[in-house]
């Protein structure tokens, strides 16, 4: 009998022998499945077409990055992920340059726009609280200022200090939108004579103060929070508003000899601001300008709420020495070459003449006195739409 004939296997259905050159049992052929047989078929198709897929758990997707981009870090490739939704209320600076602070012309009271957009403001730098590392002198006064964000817009700001016992002061950046007034309101400052208040020889900060705040309030930047009959006794209620505002800064009341300075001046007269209820969160920005002065500075104070402290010392008509120092309200300047300021219940008209000692702001007439410039306090209202984090 041959080999392969001899040679036999067991079926695994019907257990009977078979011959082993046979790959199926003569006896139950027919009855056996075929599935196994259909699956290895269709297995072969499948890795024959190359389209076998194997599931794999979900990862996320990785793009190269052009060749034209750099990438950020150690890595060749980026993740592809959700796009970040676009910042709303993005703040802009574009119409509110330092030099030029500037709003829409179509109305008389600014309002707060809902949104504007941002010029290079990068908010991971905005001033945080203070340090000694990251505060500055703002141009050698008592104002700690951070020097890396610039803004068109600065307040002032003052925080107790418990160690020192006494407040530390801060010039805080802001975005927002200067007040608009239409028409040409410079003819109805007042001008008073501060022999009419109390402590008069170092009343000259209270008296330009008043002269300001009374004419914020008589065109509506402000709601007045002092009301009287008596037009003389409001205004002595006022004076005193601001000179208990100046004490309390100076931890003492004000004497003969103890007058103020302009930082006591710009908080007292933005925390009145601040206080008197306006239809919009007013702010007083302020910037320091040392003589000698151009006439260009002057003329931009013409416009608008703004005005100016003018920090001086008046030459005695009579000895010619120098008085001490003293503070005038700036009202106006115009091309011309004329400024006009309110001094000691008068106004004064005159102009910068440039001297040995010093630059001079002289009267036209010569029974006012001429002045000695030191300094040029600019004072701007307007309506924060974005501030730096507050030294507070």
């Amino acid at each position: 009998m041959p080999l392969e004939t001899r040679i036999q296997k067991h079926c695994q259905h019907c257990n009977r022998s078979f011959p082993a050159k046979q790959s199926q049992c003569p006896n139950c052929k027919p009855k056996q499945p075929k599935t196994p047989i259909i699956y290895a078929l269709i297995l072969l198709s499948l890795v024959a077409l190359g389209s076998l897929c194997i599931p794999e758990p979900d990862t996320p997707s990785i793009s190269p990055l052009p060749r034209h981009t750099q990438p950020t870090n150690s890595y060749s490739n980026t993740l592809t992920t959700k796009k970040q939704p676009p910042e709303s209320n993005t703040i802009s600076t574009s119409h509110l340059i330092s030099s030029n602070r500037t709003a829409s012309p179509n109305f008389t009271f600014p309002s707060v726009p809902s949104t504007v957009t941002a010029q290079h403001i990068d908010t991971t730098d905005t001033p945080q609280p203070p340090s000694a590392f990251s505060y500055s002198s703002y141009q050698h006064t008592q104002f700690k200022q951070k020097s890396t964000v610039e803004f068109p817009f600065y307040v002032a700001e003052k925080k107790w200090n418990p160690e020192n016992k006494r407040y530390d002061f801060y010039r805080v950046g802001m975005l927002g939108n200067e007040c608009i007034v239409n028409g040409d309101i410079r003819r109805y400052f007042l001008s008073e004579n501060q022999s009419h208040y109390p402590e008069p020889a170092s009343g000259c900060g209270p008296t330009a103060l008043l002269n300001l705040y009374i004419w914020y309030t008589k065109f509506g930047l402000i709601q007045e929070s002092i009301r009287h009959s008596d037009p003389a006794r409001y205004k002595q209620l006022k004076f005193q508003e601001i000179d208990r505002r100046i004490a309390e800064l100076q931890g003492q009341a004000r004497s003969p000899t103890t007058g103020t300075n302009t930082l006591e001046q710009v908080l007292a007269i933005d925390e009145i601001v601040q206080s008197s209820h306006s239809r919009a969160p007013v702010r007083i920005h302020f910037e320091y300008k040392q003589a000698p002065l151009t006439i260009r500075d002057f003329i931009e104070l013409s416009r608008n709420y703004r005005a100016g402290i003018l920090s001086v010392r008046p030459k005695d008509s009579q000895t010619g020495t120098l008085m001490s120092h003293h503070a005038v309200l700036v009202i106006r300047g115009d091309t011309s070459g004329k400024i006009s300021i309110a001094n000691w219940g008068q106004f004064s008209h005159g102009r910068l003449v440039a001297k040995s000692d010093g630059q001079w702001f002289i009267p036209d007439t010569p029974d006012q006195h001429e002045l000695l410039i030191n300094q040029l306090t600019t004072l701007i209202p307007f309506i924060p739409t974005h501030t730096s984090t507050s030294p507070h």
